[in-house]
């Protein structure tokens, strides 16, 4: 039923469709019905083949309208049909048991077309529908196979873990507790000063890398705290500002909205070092004389976290394998950061992902449910 205030444009747009999808039966049914009706009653042989034109536009309605259409049409023929069959407008000098029988015919053809069409249209329907979830079912396959093979990786970087952490981590606090001690000996501008000074960094160095595998490895607990991420998203805006290397030199770019409720129920120091790593990694990518824009949005229930650097932005190989453990595309780098990072989402509820815009760099954009307000006792 059409409503009396329709939209013109929707019942223009609904006209043309009829007209795209009927026009060519319906001047076919015109077209036939006035050649019945123009032709003399002796010229028995061309009445009897204007009849069978009729089954033209029938056909061709079931095939275009289903059982609807081929039996509309064939009730549309037999109605124009029957005043010349029976003397109203001219004369079919045909038998009167045969016109019955050809009007019969027509309906039955109609509605037989219509039902085969209407039976091949479920049919592909239902095929689409079982593709789709096929599709949907190898989709989910390899998303579990992927989470078979990281799982994989997790268990062998445990394993690795924990022999890393008696083997290594105590020979490397000596290392860099006797390199202290010597240093002390030597002046800072000493050859043996500069070689102490860099086997302690580089002490360091090891000790962080092992320090990365035994995160990713160890299972994370989410506190029960609450947070403010706001307040969260400014201290690494502050300690990228106040770094010492080159990428001081970076611009900082810090948008947070002058009021509103930031709070997040979980692990306020997790979140932090996950924003620092995607800010170490915005940096890194943006260079000396880059820019790195850090944002904090509402999205309904959910807070969102946007880095923006305009460096060369992500490749097709890196964002296939976004957090992925080990993966990285820096010299050097254990591509352990962005995999933590996805963690420490995860385990907060929230989501992590590369947004595509037209402008020069990257962006990441990471959501976390907002904290619901706590009730009152």
């Amino acid at each position: 039923m059409v409503s009396v205030h329709e939209d013109p444009r929707a019942a223009r747009s609904r006209v043309r469709h009829l007209i795209d999808r009927y026009g060519l039966v319906a001047a076919m049914v015109v077209v036939i019905t006035l050649l019945h009706y123009n032709t003399a009653m002796h010229i028995h042989q061309a009445h009897g083949i204007y009849r069978r034109l009729y089954y033209f536009p029938i056909i061709i309605a079931a095939f275009r309208g289903g059982t609807r259409g081929g039996l509309l049409t064939a009730l549309a023929v037999c109605a124009l049909y029957l005043p010349h069959a029976f003397g109203q407008i001219g004369f079919d000098p045909a038998p009167t048991l045969e016109k019955i029988l050809e009007m019969v015919l027509y309906v039955a053809v109609g509605v037989v077309c219509g039902l085969l069409v209407d039976r091949e249209g479920r049919a592909r329907r239902h095929l689409e529908q079982t593709a789709a979830n096929l599709q949907q079912t190898l989709d989910e396959k390899s998303a579990m196979e992927r989470e078979l093979v990281r799982n994989e990786r997790l268990a062998a970087v445990g394993q690795l873990s924990a022999g890393l952490a008696h083997e290594i981590r105590n020979p490397l606090a000596s290392i860099k507790g006797s390199a202290e001690v010597i240093a002390d000996d030597f002046p800072s501008d000493h050859p043996k000063g500069i070689l102490l000074r860099i086997l302690k960094d580089e002490t360091e160095r090891l000790n962080d890398v092992l320090t990365r595998f035994l995160q990713f490895a160890r299972p994370m607990s989410r506190g029960r705290g609450r947070f403010d991420l706001a307040a969260e998203l400014r201290t690494v805006a502050d300690l990228m500002a106040h770094r010492d290397d080159d990428a001081a030199a970076l611009h900082i770019d810090l948008d947070i909205p002058a009021t509103g409720n930031w709070t997040v129920a979980g692990d306020g120091e997790q979140v932090r070092q996950l924003l620092l790593n995607l800010a170490l990694n915005a940096t890194a990518a943006a260079g000396r004389d880059g820019q790195v824009h850090l944002a904090l949005q509402r999205d309904g229930d959910d807070l969102v976290c946007l880095i923006t650097d305009d460096g060369p932005g992500f490749s097709a190989e890196a964002l296939a394998s976004f957090g992925t453990p080990f993966f990285s595309t820096r010299e050097g780098g254990t591509g352990l950061g962005l995999a933590i990072s996805v963690r420490i989402v995860q385990d907060h509820g929230g989501t992590i992902g590369v947004v595509t815009t037209d402008r020069p760099g990257a962006c990441v954009r990471v959501t976390l449910p907002a904290a619901a307000a706590p009730e009152d006792d």
